[in-house]
């Protein structure tokens, strides 16, 4: 691996309500086998034991940033702000990271220069983090930019790892865009920076029991149309299409599919955490009301259940 000068990298870890995950995430950060980084840990206004475990913890490289607003897009945008390195990586307070996931994407930026965003694959986890479905997704540029076209999930968002001049060339955050701020980031500078993702699985993606709602995610969905709606034309003729409006009618087909993916998100919620057999049943629900997704996801065998993560 080539030699780096002492953080070279800056890890941007946005929390609000952090415990009782947070010490493993830092444990998988501060424990990389790449160790020339500093982590931005951001407390946008958490009311539990995050702001006591973040001030009385003895590690130089977690340093402590206090916001008292709940907003998460306003955190990673301060997190860009005071990053000072040419490399940026991005962490939930609740999830996992693979020893070598650093070391991994630093070797691959190394010796491909012209990729200036890279992420990696990895698992969804129960709360308990002892059962995961793995998430496989595309590898190339282009099939990257055409899945999220498709409005599927084509980047870890918390996985990723880019070069600090794309946000002062292009911008960060736009808070208009949440709870997808990183979808619309990604397809805004897509025809100008070059996506990547690394196939092995480096990054844990945590579950918790009744973290993910239905109408929420149903919500959710719907921005992610908006979206590639917006750019969609960008990648077609060059045009940004900026005539459409958030709250725009869904077609009948589109309607269908947020119902699907809603519905599945609620069954990964209860077949990682609860109840396997009605998340099986929620899968199967979610497969009939929409068979392209369910399709979609045999092929890539993101089905793929064990007790085992390394």
């Amino acid at each position: 691996m080539e030699e780096m000068n002492k953080n070279n990298l800056s890890v941007i870890l946005p929390i609000y309500n952090g415990m009782p995950f947070l010490a493993e995430a830092i444990n998988s950060l501060v424990y990389q086998t790449y160790q020339n980084f500093v982590v931005l840990a951001i407390d946008n206004g958490s009311t539990d034991g995050t702001r006591k475990y973040l001030t009385e913890i003895n590690n130089e490289k977690i340093n402590y940033i206090r916001l008292e607003e709940k907003n998460l897009v306003k955190a990673l945008n301060k997190g860009l702000e005071l990053a000072d390195t040419p490399l940026i990586a991005r962490m939930d307070a609740d999830d996992i990271c693979h020893p070598k996931r650093f070391e991994e994407q630093i070797n691959f930026l190394n010796k491909n220069s012209d990729i200036g965003l890279v992420g990696t694959n990895g698992r969804y986890i129960s709360g308990a983090g002892d059962k995961y479905l793995n998430i496989n997704l595309p590898v190339t540029h282009d099939k990257i930019i055409q899945t999220m076209l498709k409005k599927r999930n084509a980047i870890i968002h918390a996985s990723i790892m880019f070069r600090s001049e794309i946000t002062k060339l292009y911008g960060g955050y736009n808070v208009k865009y949440f709870p997808c701020e990183d979808y619309e980031l990604f397809l805004r500078i897509g025809d100008r920076v070059k996506f990547s993702n690394i196939p092995e699985c480096l990054y844990q993606f945590r579950i918790r029991e009744g973290s993910i709602m239905s109408n929420y995610v149903g919500d959710n969905i719907k921005v992610y149309y908006y979206i590639t709606k917006k750019y969609s034309s960008k990648y077609r003729t060059g045009q940004i299409n900026n005539k459409l409006t958030v709250n725009h009618n869904l077609k009948l087909f589109e309607k269908f599919d947020v119902i699907s993916v809603s519905i599945y998100r609620k069954g990964l919620d209860y077949f990682l955490n609860t109840n396997a057999v009605l998340g099986l049943f929620f899968f199967i629900i979610a497969s009939l009301i929409n068979p392209f997704r369910f399709i979609g996801a045999i092929r890539k065998k993101i089905v793929n259940i064990n007790l085992q993560f390394y």
